[in-house]
């Protein structure tokens, strides 16, 4: 990966080549790249841990619902997001909302990404103590070295072109273990004895309204959280053109669904054929050892190091262009191109060791990304969609409902336990937006939303278009 990706840097030289590889992606490669990006530690380690357990909601969460977030991702977001030719999407929250709101957003991008790294970065520890018996220390920081070299000097280029081989070990070893693990158990006809009774239980387990309540949430939350990861955008805005930049997220979409199934299969299959694991964040690792020869074991180790590193480097990679494209322009005015893109390199090992320090810290994968989840959702999501979608959203309504959302989360976070408070937060922020931006039309005109050249961006140029594979305009 660290040759791929070093060799790959030679052609990023510019801004553009680092935070959306020159705009030329190709649907392979972008769609490639955006299943990998997704596909981390998260379904790899974390879905199959939350099997093991029972824990079915995380079993909804991932990858169930955050492969839907890919579709609906596709069909309403990626073409405006290609269109509007940025760099980011919080360029978009910023012209209809103003400064303030996009201040907000980079650090709470920021602050959810540290935290959804240091969960990812935990996982690289958890294999290495898992397979080689010496503390996880030496894996986190080890493997953190090689993410940040690469995508330090090669950005999304470099990224992009690792994505493919990761994807290439991920799916290889994936499969491997899946029949390796099947044909042990007994075949294909004896996956049914064992499975738990609780597999694959989409439906809360008690029809209760806390209980609904709480399965609503994950739906919302996860369904939505593609939209404003800056590491999914930045894939559409690089994708060659609208049609390519949709259709990929379609692809990856349903190829997410897909593969994601397996981990999860295997943790079931671990609860009855090895019950009494006392982590199951490294029951994936403990399926290789236990069932497959050394030589593949090798082969398999490598899968779960790339889902790793597919979502490591665009975590980095995402956080470095936020902080370059919308903090650098607030401390100089008009920075040129090369100080842009040497601030974008160089935030790369600094939020390397911000996350760090949550990856000593990280007790769980799954419980982790979901509270980097929580940050952005509670608060800014749904004023978001309103600024990209209602034609009404203002400043005074945008900023209105930020504060609503941020402020109804930490209220019902620490006066209330096991209340979903990111999920009445998301309600509150909205309703608080639209309410306020009714209200301020005359004193707040809205702003309308444009690309970088200025061009108004219509209803009808934001989403997306079926059947897939439509002729691109």
């Amino acid at each position: 990966m660290l040759a791929v990706g070093v060799f790959v840097a030679r052609k990023s030289t510019s801004m553009s080549d680092f935070a959306v590889s020159g705009r030329n992606m190709s649907l392979t490669v972008c769609s490639i790249s955006i299943m990998a990006t997704w596909f981390g530690s998260g379904p790899m380690m974390g879905s199959a841990a939350a099997a093991y357990r029972g824990s079915t909601l995380e079993v909804l969460r991932d990858p169930f619902v955050s492969g839907i977030s890919l579709l609906i991702f596709g069909f309403f977001f990626a073409r405006l997001y290609r269109r509007s030719k940025r760099l980011t999407h919080i360029e978009l929250l910023e012209r209809r909302y103003g400064n303030i709101a996009g201040v907000i957003s980079v650090i709470i991008n920021l602050i959810a990404g540290s935290i959804w790294l240091g969960a990812v970065l935990f996982a690289f520890g958890v294999v290495f103590e898992s397979l080689a018996g010496q503390p996880m220390a030496y894996g986190i920081v080890g493997g953190t070295a090689v993410i940040v070299v690469y995508t330090m000097f090669g950005g999304l280029k470099a990224v992009a072109a690792t994505d493919v081989l990761q994807m290439v070990f991920i799916i290889v070893g994936v499969i491997a273990l899946f029949f390796v693990v099947v044909s042990d158990s007994g075949g294909f006809a004896a996956i049914p004895q064992n499975l738990p009774d609780h597999a694959f239980r989409l439906l809360p387990e008690s029809n209760t309204f806390a209980a609904w309540f709480e399965y609503m949430q994950v739906w919302f939350s996860s369904g939505l959280v593609a939209i404003g990861v800056v590491s999914m955008v930045q894939r559409a805005l690089a994708a060659r053109n609208e049609q390519v930049a949709q259709n990929a997220f379609y692809i990856a979409g349903v190829g997410y669904l897909l593969l994601g199934m397996i981990p999860v299969t295997l943790g079931y299959i671990a609860a009855t054929t090895m019950p009494g694991v006392e982590d199951p964040n490294a029951i994936i690792p403990l399926l290789a050892v236990e069932h497959l020869h050394p030589i593949v074991v090798a082969v398999f180790v490598g899968a779960v190091i790339s889902a790793i590193m597919s979502t490591s480097d665009s975590i980095l990679l995402g956080c470095g262009t936020i902080i370059s494209v919308n903090l650098l322009p607030r401390v100089v005015n008009n920075p040129s191109d090369k100080l842009r893109l040497s601030v974008a390199r160089w935030s790369v090992p600094v939020i390397a060791v911000i996350a760090l320090y949550t990856a000593f810290n990280t007790n769980t994968v799954i419980s982790a990304i979901a509270l980097s989840i929580s940050f952005g959702f509670s608060a800014m999501s749904f004023p978001y969609i309103l600024s990209l979608w209602w034609a009404k959203a203002n400043q005074t309504g945008g900023l209105s409902g930020i504060a609503a959302g941020i402020a109804t989360f930490l209220i019902l976070r620490y006066t209330t336990e096991g209340f979903p408070a990111n999920f009445v937060a998301f309600w509150v922020s909205g309703f608080v937006t639209i309410v306020v931006s009714f209200a301020t039309q005359t004193m707040d005109p809205p702003r309308s939303l444009t690309d970088i050249d200025g061009n108004t961006l219509g209803p009808t140029q934001r989403l997306g278009t079926l059947p897939l594979f439509r002729r691109a305009e």
